[in-house]
C-alpha cells in the first residue's frame, strides 16, 4: 500500500476511534443519569410504601392519596430508569467492542508503515 493511502486510512481509523470514544463517554453519562433516576424513583416508592402503611394503620384519606401517588410515580420512575440502565449497559458493551476493534485496526495500519509511525498522523 502506498504512503498516501496508508495516511488516509490511518486518519479515517483515528477519526472513527475518536468518535466511538466520544459516544462511549455519552453513554456513560446516560448511565449515570439513569442511576440517579433509579435512586429518586426508589426514594419516592419508599415514601409511598411508608404512606401506605400509615394509611392502613388508620390515618386520614390524605395519607392514602400520598401513598397512591408515591407508589404510582415512584414505580414509573424506577421502572423507566431500570429499563434505560439495561439498554445503556448493552450499548456500552457493544461500543466497547467497537472501540477495541477500531484500536486494533489503527494499530494494524500503523504496523504497515515502514517506520511504525505514519507520517503526518500525529
Amino acid at each position: 500500500m502506498d504512503n498516501k493511502t496508508l495516511v488516509s486510512q490511518t486518519g479515517q481509523a483515528r477519526g472513527k476511534l475518536m468518535r466511538l470514544k466520544q459516544d462511549l463517554g455519552r453513554a456513560n453519562g446516560n448511565l449515570e443519569s439513569a442511576t440517579r433516576n433509579r435512586i429518586v424513583g426508589g426514594v419516592i416508592l419508599l415514601i409511598g410504601i411508608v404512606a401506605l402503611i400509615g394509611f392502613l394503620a388508620g390515618h386520614s384519606q390524605l395519607v392514602g392519596v400520598i401513598a397512591a401517588a408515591g407508589l404510582l410515580i415512584g414505580g414509573v420512575v424506577l421502572i423507566r430508569a431500570l429499563m434505560k440502565i439495561g439498554g445503556t449497559r448493552r450499548s456500552i458493551v457493544t461500543m466497547t467492542d467497537s472501540v477495541a476493534n477500531a484500536q486494533t485496526k489503527l494499530d494494524d495500519l500503523k504496523a504497515q508503515s515502514p517506520s511504525g509511525v505514519v507520517p503526518n498522523s500525529e
